[in-house]
């Protein structure tokens, strides 16, 4: 009978095991985990190896020439003529090009005599791939039209293939594949990627690579072989003859648009912002790859994976008979191994498994394996009950700590509470928080709590203590320097592999640190080491956030056509006058912020408008004047925005008589932020060119502007506008002249 018993309680642990493994992998075909595999593999991609795949040196590799911001200036007003385009041909053919393919819209014709000489160059060449493309739009009544985009028809009969360059964007709005072909009006079209391939190949190769294309369906894009960088060209460098002619020599040749004016920026994973033409590019060292027999990324069943995972979680499942330590290492041993086994795959074999299932699978296995030590806590937690509240009290004021301060609103006041709590519960004679820095140091920083307030001398640290715990990343127990037969611990903060402080605690003289005091010691060390962390991120999101606000300042200033600075010093300059005035800090970064989107609204605003070099009709003064409702409108819905920032975007066009829009606020009614960025606002404008006046003298600028005050702005903050410019105004005008390529502003 006892090997029958046996038998039951080894099919007793497998049950749970294949129970999980089933619902794991129903929820992986089902796509429960597809967003965060879609997660683990871009990071994978982001942490490159130092020696990423070359290119395949059996094939052509690629260039890019890019239509950057310096071209766009340089050669004059896009579109251009495309006797240019024929010129970069020439140039290009004559440097040892093998393949040129254009990611250009040339779907509307231009000069007729251009076309032709552009037509014949193309298929002169007869290695020349022209970009198409086609989207379908629901009509009413739920008809689908296909508006398909191609060359004008002499340039598509000259080329030498038409290459697709429209490329799917995911859920999370990541571009991470580009179909080998797809159709475009009732024709398969290979993307422009392949189409190059086709034309740098030879003929006899030409079949394999058909092959692959309509075996491959879908195509993840190896961003691994961005690197080594792309060798790229600027066009103007190209048509004026100024480049190296190794840069292209043997290459398949990409030109497209890299300037932000053109909007072709994709997110990648490896990349917020790609241009379309080094999605392209990427593309086609994928499919070079994949013909030269070289490992690229694709998708894998993980079903496999998540059975041998499952089969070592039921082995490592952590049954009661093991200690609490043995749990851990196991739990962490597989945790690595799932993620060795992920990067190792990618890297060496270019599998995309999904590893969610694995995660999922040995996750669950720890949480069912866990009952007897929840047991074993709620023993525990009956036996000091006056001991764990007080460390629920501990973790909800660090709780209040990383949500913004402690209940006196101040983030040390909450972390000395905090302390206090510890104190009391081991019966410490004091405890201090050492702050470290990103590096692992020590910075000098501390808080400290004593039960003896009476006393200002500071409790003594063993720095060679605090240096041993930080080495090791342990705690570390030493004979006080004070206390004869006291003991002091030097606890280091772990969240993660990041150390941010060190915990030490002094016990009473002939105290001994049971193993009680020495757990509670660790687990308000983590709690305090995770708030401290929270922090860290909290801090990094509004970094991004800020990062955010700025790249949409820029967008909107390229298609206004002011200096890609105007934001920035507008932002700038109103922190300098709400400091002087006394501003909170909370206000001023507010203010800043409504600075940089101020004119966020004229995204809504018709170029014809927008752009206009001539006054303005009363009919399009009255479509401009609605910039500052449709840019809060825009805004309004940002969770945790301030209201002095919605102010800055609707009011600073009000004026101080009433006259303003689009409110018709007057005097102090109008909020003060706004009335700030009004006065710089205008003075920036004055100070510098824009599409329909020169730059005004700084004496000219300075007399509009006290002409103003009263009617149009505070005549308060004109003069301390003024005292400021008196002061500071050699910087300001400095910046002013570098962005507007003067050397002075007079």
């Amino acid at each position: 009978m006892r090997p029958l018993a046996a038998f039951h309680r080894k099919a007793g642990h497998a049950l749970p095991t294949l129970a999980v493994l089933a619902l794991a992998l129903a929820a992986q075909w089902l796509g429960a985990g597809n967003g965060l595999d879609r997660r683990l593999h871009d990071a994978f991609l982001r942490a490159s190896p130092a020696h990423p795949p070359p290119p395949s040196a059996s094939l052509p590799d690629v260039a890019v020439v890019t239509l950057d911001p310096r071209s766009l200036r340089a050669l004059d007003e896009w579109p251009w003529p495309r006797h240019r385009h024929a010129t970069a041909i020439e140039r290009l053919e004559a440097a040892g090009a093998v393949a040129i393919a254009f990611d250009i819209d040339f779907s509307a014709p231009s000069n007729a005599e251009d076309d032709a000489l552009f037509a014949r160059r193309i298929a002169a060449s007869g290695r020349v791939a022209l970009a198409t493309f086609s989207q379908t739009e629901t009509m009413a009544g739920g008809l689908s039209l296909e508006i398909v985009n191609r060359p004008i028809e002499p340039l598509a009969r000259a080329a030498g293939a038409l290459g697709n360059v429209l490329v799917p964007i995911e859920a999370d709005g990541v571009v991470r594949e580009v179909p080998p072909a797809q159709s475009i009006a009732g024709t398969s079209t290979p993307s422009l990627a392949r189409a190059a391939l086709r034309l740098a190949l030879p003929a006899e190769r030409h079949a394999a690579l058909d092959a692959g294309s309509a075996a491959a369906g879908s195509q993840l894009v190896d961003y691994r072989r961005f690197r080594p960088p792309i060798p790229t060209l600027a066009y103007v460098d190209l048509v004026e003859g100024r480049f190296d002619p190794e840069r292209v020599a043997g290459r398949a040749v990409f030109i497209g648009a890299t300037a932000a004016e053109f909007q072709d920026l994709w997110a990648t994973p490896v990349d917020p912002a790609l241009p379309g033409v080094f999605v392209q590019a990427i593309a086609y060292r994928t499919a070079a790859a994949a013909l030269a027999g070289e490992a690229t990324l694709r998708p894998a069943p993980g079903w496999g994976v998540a059975a041998a995972l499952a089969l070592l979680a039921a082995l490592l499942h952590p049954r009661r008979g093991r200690s609490h330590l043995a749990r851990a290492l196991l739990f962490a041993g597989t945790a690595l191994a799932i993620v060795g086994l992920g990067w190792l795959s990618l890297w060496q074999l270019g599998l995309v498994w999904p590893a969610t299932v694995a995660l999922a699978v040995v996750a669950t296995q720890y949480a069912l394996g866990i009952e007897g030590l929840e047991r074993h806590v709620r023993h525990v937690a009956e036996a000091h009950a006056s001991s764990l509240d007080a460390l629920a009290r501990v973790g909800d004021l660090t709780t209040d700590v990383a949500c913004g301060g402690g209940p006196d609103g101040r983030s040390d006041g909450g972390l000395e509470i905090a302390l206090r709590l510890l104190g009391d519960v081991v019966a410490a004679r004091g405890v201090v928080l050492l702050r470290v820095d990103p590096s692992g140091r020590p910075t000098g920083e501390r808080l400290e709590w004593r039960p003896d307030v009476h006393t200002d001398a500071p409790l003594r640290i063993d720095t060679s203590s605090v240096d041993r715990a930080l080495e090791i990343r342990q705690a570390v127990e030493v004979d006080d320097l004070d206390q004869p037969g006291a003991r002091v611990v030097y606890s280091p903060l772990a969240a993660g592999s990041e150390i941010v402080g060190v915990l030490v605690v002094f016990c009473r003289a002939g105290q001994e640190l049971e193993s009680r005091e020495r757990r509670t010691i660790a687990t308000v060390g983590a709690q305090l080491a995770l708030t401290a962390q929270n922090l860290q991120l909290i801090e990094r999101l509004r970094e991004t956030f800020e990062s955010s606000i700025a790249a949409v300042a820029s967008a909107v200033e390229a298609r206004d056509g002011y200096t890609d600075q105007h934001c920035r010093r507008l932002a700038a300059f109103s922190s300098l006058m709400g400091t002087r005035l006394g501003m909170p800090a909370d206000e001023i970064r507010a203010m800043e912020l409504g600075a940089l989107l101020h004119d966020v609204g004229k995204i809504g605003i018709r170029d014809a408008i927008l752009n206009k070099p001539d006054r303005l009709l009363p009919a399009e003064r009255r479509e401009m004047e609605r910039h500052p409702e449709i840019g809060a409108g825009i805004v309004a819905p940002v969770v945790g925005l301030e209201p002095t920032t919605l102010h800055c975007i609707l009011h600073h066009h009000e004026c101080w008589d009433g006259s303003g829009y689009p409110k018709g606020l007057a005097g102090r009614d109008i909020p003060l932020a706004a009335r700030i960025v009004s006065i710089v606002d205008v003075w920036d404008a004055l100070s510098t060119s824009r599409p329909y006046k020169p730059a005004f003298a700084q004496e000219a600028v300075r007399d509009l502007l006290r002409k103003g005050a009263g009617t149009q702005f505070d005549p308060e903050l004109v003069e301390l506008f003024f005292e400021i410019l008196d002061e500071q105004g050699e910087d300001m005008l400095a910046l002013v002249a570098r962005s507007t390529g003067e050397e002075t502003v007079r």
